[in-house]
């Protein structure tokens, strides 16, 4: 038989390793879809199952928040999602932990440091991404649209205004 050919017994055995092979990834695939979230274990599967519910009164009227996983008053990780209305503006405030920002939808502008100073300003759209150290003074103002922020740090998490007039809770806004 000539170089490169190939025998019909050996094209046979090839199509039924070939088939066998399939099946066997098919079953195996098959069976590594989960039934049940194993302990410990969040997902969310889309935007419209976040379960969002008024933010703390240290935050701007009209915020919601959603906590996507752990408890932001314990120590441990976190992650939660903050919904600004449009135009809302969160004035120059610290975290006491290493805060990781990311815009899911809208627009923000950022701004480091403890005076609103353009040279600091950023403009963040959907995949921005912010890492601020501990105790880094920040400031946030929505777009037009509003933003959806997600935050992650690791708990347990408090927030301070670098001019305590500039906090919800003290001026009823």
């Amino acid at each position: 038989m000539p170089f490169g050919m190939i025998s019909r017994k050996q094209s046979a055995s090839s199509a039924l390793l070939l088939g066998t092979a399939l099946t066997l990834f098919s079953v195996a695939h098959a069976a590594a879809i989960p039934t049940e979230t194993p302990p410990g274990v969040t997902i969310i599967e889309g935007s419209d199952a976040v379960a969002w519910q008024p933010a703390p009164p240290m935050f701007p009227h009209g915020t919601k928040i959603a906590i996507l996983t752990g408890d932001t008053t314990k120590p441990g990780p976190f992650t939660l999602r903050v919904m600004m209305p449009a135009g809302s503006f969160i004035p120059p405030h610290t975290h006491n932990l290493d805060e990781m920002l990311t815009v899911i939808s809208g627009n923000i502008q950022h701004f480091v440091g403890q005076n609103i100073d353009t040279t600091q300003q950023r403009a963040l759209g959907p995949g921005g991404f912010v890492h601020l150290p501990v105790n880094v003074p920040h400031a946030i103002k929505a777009g037009r649209q509003g933003a959806v922020l997600q935050v992650s740090g690791t708990g347990p998490f408090s927030m301070a205004y670098v001019n305590p007039q500039d906090d919800p809770r003290n001026t009823g806004r």
